[in-house]
């Protein structure tokens, strides 16, 4: 039986997708349990037409991880920071740090895209990873100076 899958369903397939499954499991188990629906009908060119405006979706998203990917390779963030003997920082640069940086420059970024494997804790220059899309990993320049 073809059925539509609602939600992921491990070991079967993940949303959105048509999958052949035995009868009974569809029936009984699928079907009841609201993981599925049956691909007839109406279903079928609902189906259809979510695949069709799910590919125009993907491609937008992509366009606009492209200009921002773009837009973060291309900048440079100079962090003032207070810094101590020796070159210590009062306190570090954190992923929130550069994530509000960038907003002030108009690209919005999640602070959890940003790879900062631990927050930057000394003076100098550093490239960090900021995850926009799959497979698209642009770096920013971070300089991080004395303040003053």
């Amino acid at each position: 039986m073809k059925v539509i899958l609602t939600t992921d369903v491990a070991k079967i397939g993940k949303s959105g997708e048509m999958k052949t499954v035995a009868d009974g499991f569809a029936t009984n188990y699928l079907i009841p349990q609201k993981l599925a629906v049956p691909a007839s009908g109406g279903a079928y060119r609902a189906w259809q037409h979510d695949i069709a405006s799910r590919e125009d979706k993907r491609k937008r998203e992509r366009e606009d991880a492209e200009i921002a990917a773009t837009r973060i390779g291309s900048t440079t963030l100079t962090m003032g920071v207070k810094v101590g003997d020796g070159g210590k920082l009062y306190g570090s640069i954190t992923a929130k740090d550069i994530a509000d940086a960038l907003a002030r420059r108009g690209i919005q970024v999640d602070k959890h895209k940003i790879e900062l494997d631990e927050p930057l804790k000394s003076l100098g220059t550093y490239k960090v990873a900021i995850k926009v899309f799959s497979g698209m990993t642009p770096e920013v320049t971070v300089i991080v100076e004395p303040k003053g």
